[in-house]
């Protein structure tokens, strides 16, 4: 099997793009009960695959360039967490005590943008078996910052488009 590189080209968490319509005080949204239950806290790590369009093969270049998968969901995400900002918040308090909740502070969602050096054909698809690492292809929180506490954490991987 060929060595197959991901490079995590940016990592930050998105902000809802606009608070303007949001109260200035921080809310806190308490959880469900079957949310507050302890052995049901766990992280739901899930993958998608879509084969896009080439967008460097786009006569305009200023248009490909805005057009890149990570650039429009990156503002999309932005977009969206002005209405759902608890997933720009974060887990507070316990589950042993069943006092969970989620204060929306908008600190923001955690975005990675990485890239790969093959093509979805060269990687069967991610059909399992996997032939990418899944720590490569999902994303991890920043050092230093507990996964379990932030809702929303998502990783865009750009693949080359395979020619055919």
């Amino acid at each position: 099997m060929a060595s197959i590189t991901v490079t995590k080209k940016s990592q930050s968490f998105v902000v809802p793009s606009s608070t303007a319509t949001t109260t200035p005080t921080t809310d806190t949204l308490e959880l469900s009960a079957i949310d507050r239950v302890p052995g049901l806290l766990h992280m739901v790590r899930s993958l998608h695959v879509f084969r896009g369009k080439d967008a460097t093969a786009r006569s305009d270049a200023a248009a490909a360039a805005s057009s890149r998968p990570a650039d429009v969901i990156r503002a999309a995400l932005s977009r969206a967490l002005v209405d759902y900002r608890p997933f720009a918040g974060r887990f507070v308090g316990s589950l042993c005590t069943g006092e969970a909740s989620v204060e929306c502070t908008d600190d923001g969602a955690w975005f990675v943008d990485a890239v790969t050096d093959c093509s979805l054909d060269d990687v069967n698809g991610l059909d399992y078996p996997l032939m990418i690492s899944k720590e490569e292809l999902l994303p991890a929180a920043e050092e230093g910052v507990d996964p379990t506490s932030i809702p929303m954490m998502m990783q865009i991987l750009l693949v080359r488009v395979s020619k055919l």
